[in-house]
């Protein structure tokens, strides 16, 4: 960026350019600028409530960012941050789940697999807080905002009996009518269920 700053160019556009120089490096991260890899996003845990059920989510990768189309990029000298607007056509995430509670006065015990997660038309807002070092910019923090319009989450082995998965079954669940039920409901209020761990996620 002090590249382009030094030749006279306008802060913003300065910071566009930035952005999308760094598409191909958010597989890697920039070390040196204390940005992390962003393609995939590493997220060791992830912990929300879904009216009474609890779900934790654990080493969860999403893919996509990478093929992020850039809506805007604004920085603010006098606050010192970096506002940074994407659109992702889609993104994917692979991991591990653990899910207990109650739903619909129906107690679920406790589930654990892995899960997969799909979704279409995703809005990534990224807030850096940037601080001058040497001849580069530092980012201090990065808080994340995902608005995303359709989902698709699945969960492996929901409703183990006796502890175990019915790998015959649709996705080795051992109750596959109520698997099919919950991952229904909770894929058609997708924004609400976004909403719902948005709080975690950034």
């Amino acid at each position: 960026m002090m590249d382009c700053l030094d030749k006279g160019e306008e802060l913003d556009a300065c910071a566009k350019q930035t952005v999308e120089n760094f598409r191909e490096t958010m597989d890697t991260g920039v070390p040196e600028l204390q940005l992390p890899v962003l393609d995939p996003l590493h997220l060791k845990l992830i912990v929300f409530k879904f009216y009474n059920l609890t779900t934790e989510l654990f080493d969860v990768d999403f893919f996509g960012f990478k093929k992020f189309i850039l809506k805007s990029s604004n920085v603010d000298k006098k606050n010192r941050t970096w506002v940074i607007k994407l659109s992702i056509p889609t993104l994917n995430s692979v991991g591990m789940y653990r899910m207990l509670g109650t739903i619909w006065n129906f107690d679920f015990g406790q589930s654990t697999g892995d899960e997969s997660f799909s979704a279409d038309s995703v809005d990534v807002t990224a807030k850096l807080s940037i601080a001058p070092k040497g001849n580069n910019v530092e980012v201090t923090d990065l808080q994340l905002s995902i608005e995303m319009e359709h989902i698709n989450l699945e969960l492996e082995c929901l409703f183990p009996r006796n502890g175990a998965c019915c790998p015959e079954k649709y996705l080795k669940s051992c109750n596959s009518v109520l698997t099919k039920t919950v991952l229904r409901f909770i894929n058609q209020d997708g924004k609400n269920f976004i909403k719902e761990f948005q709080p975690e996620i950034s």
